[in-house]
């Protein structure tokens, strides 16, 4: 399996979303690579494009089969999205091989009362992306994944550093060159994570039981500017369900990549509490 590592200290295994570039969370690596050895996998849409559906069971082997061929002691895994869901995946079935998992924004369905309404929308957007109207696909994604759910409500979150003071101030960190080449190149592995990756992993069933024996190696956490949105409803209900604390850090679904240096300090700081 593919990887990026840089940095030294205590391992931290980093698992995109998406379509599981490492690329996409180079920037938050290297904020990180100054107090921890930083490994980012790859995922099999990545390195293999396959045209089949995959699965968070396979994807929790890779990253276990990853954890064994170079860490000497169990990591801090930090995953998000569709890396999330692999992550409870890994700790449902493997928890002693993980020291902490912190996951972002599993967009887990089966969590939500209104599971069904969003897996019509998924399934819309499948639909789309296997006629070949990526354009389509791509307006009903964000029309899924980021229209707030009025009237929801959430247990209080909280927050480690000081990343929240003056933040309604600040900005997105504008995109490097390289992450804008990035980011033209992972279009072309939008079709693959559409059609053979977001159906299964949002719809992938997670064992509350298993998880609750895990549950101090586990930090659900979810982004301050999504609340209301799909991801973070699933967040907060992982958290209530387990009974634990939610987490929120910076920016939205897209936080670790659009504000990586905030980002990267608020993770630092929840990891020095932990």
């Amino acid at each position: 399996m593919d990887y990026r590592e840089r940095g030294e200290g205590p391992p931290l295994l980093l698992l995109p979303g998406g379509s599981g570039h490492p690329g996409s969370l180079d920037g938050l690596a290297t904020h990180l690579a100054g107090h921890h050895r930083v490994v980012t996998m790859s995922s099999r849409l990545v390195s293999s494009r396959p045209g089949t559906d995959q699965h968070p069971k396979v994807y929790a082997e890779d990253a276990l089969g990853l954890i064994d061929a170079l860490f000497d002691e169990p990591p801090v895994v930090v995953a998000f999205s569709a890396g999330a869901i692999t992550t409870l995946e890994l700790l449902t079935h493997e928890p002693d091989r993980v020291r902490l998992a912190v996951v972002h924004e599993p967009p887990v369905l089966s969590l939500l009362p209104d599971a069904g309404r969003h897996r019509d929308a998924l399934e819309a957007v499948r639909t789309a992306a296997r006629a070949g109207d990526l354009d389509e696909a791509g307006r009903l994604m964000t029309e899924a994944m980021t229209t707030p759910e009025p009237g929801t409500t959430f247990p209080e979150p909280r927050h480690y550093g000081d990343w929240l003071d003056g933040y309604a101030e600040t900005r997105p960190e504008p995109p490097t060159p390289e992450l804008v080449e990035l980011f033209a190149r992972l279009r072309e592995l939008q079709p693959l994570f559409l059609e053979h990756v977001l159906i299964p992993f949002t719809t992938n069933d997670i064992d509350l039981t298993a998880l609750g024996a895990a549950r101090t190696r586990l930090v659900p956490v979810a982004g301050i500017d999504s609340r209301g949105q799909l991801p973070y409803r699933a967040a907060a209900a992982l958290a209530t369900g387990l009974g634990l604390p939610l987490t929120e850090v910076p920016g939205g679904h897209l936080g670790p990549t659009e504000r990586p240096t905030q980002f990267a300090g608020a993770l630092r700081a929840l990891l020095e509490q932990r």
